[in-house]
């Protein structure tokens, strides 16, 4: 999933989660975009796997246990607010990688037991991936489909919680 579309739907569940206020608002933003975008940064450290493969286990379900809860819980001793904040952004980047179809590894780094590709719904935009896709005829949707969808829900959040 692009960058755009793993902050826009992060940006949405925290402020499902939060209550409305500028300051909840602006953390949202920042959380957002550091727990559903720039997670994805972990790719610069793989240099072994192919480009199709960029992936460390901080992506996966046990990266969410091991840093993400711990993170949130002790986070939450300042304030309430930091539990939704670490929490909803990390399990949307998860959710959203898993319906691509690119391989993920959900007992990572436990086995090396793996979500084949091509089991998925959205086909990530770029030309390598679009190009992967057809050459091995996996079939999906291309991930744009999903941005108009995205954009309408965090429309819809902000007017119901702040108007």
């Amino acid at each position: 999933m692009n960058k755009m579309n793993h902050f826009i739907f992060a940006l949405t569940l925290c402020l499902i989660f939060l209550p409305p206020s500028l300051l909840n608002f602006s953390l949202a933003i920042i959380f957002s975009f550091l727990f559903g975008v720039a997670i994805d940064y972990d790719h610069d450290f793989d240099l072994k796997d192919p480009w199709y493969r960029k992936r460390t286990w901080v992506q996966e379900p046990f990266g969410l246990i091991f840093i993400g809860l711990p993170l949130a819980f002790v986070l939450r001793r300042l304030d309430d607010v930091f539990l939704p904040l670490v929490l909803a952004p990390y399990v949307s980047h998860i959710l959203l990688d898993y319906l691509c179809i690119f391989e993920t590894f959900p007992l990572a780094p436990f086995s090396s037991f793996k979500k084949r590709e091509g089991l998925g719904i959205f086909i990530p935009n770029s030309e390598r991936w679009l190009k992967r896709a057809r050459e091995r005829k996996l079939k999906g949707i291309n991930e744009n489909y999903f941005f108009p969808f995205n954009l309408i829900l965090l429309l819809a959040v902000i007017l119901l919680k702040f108007m």
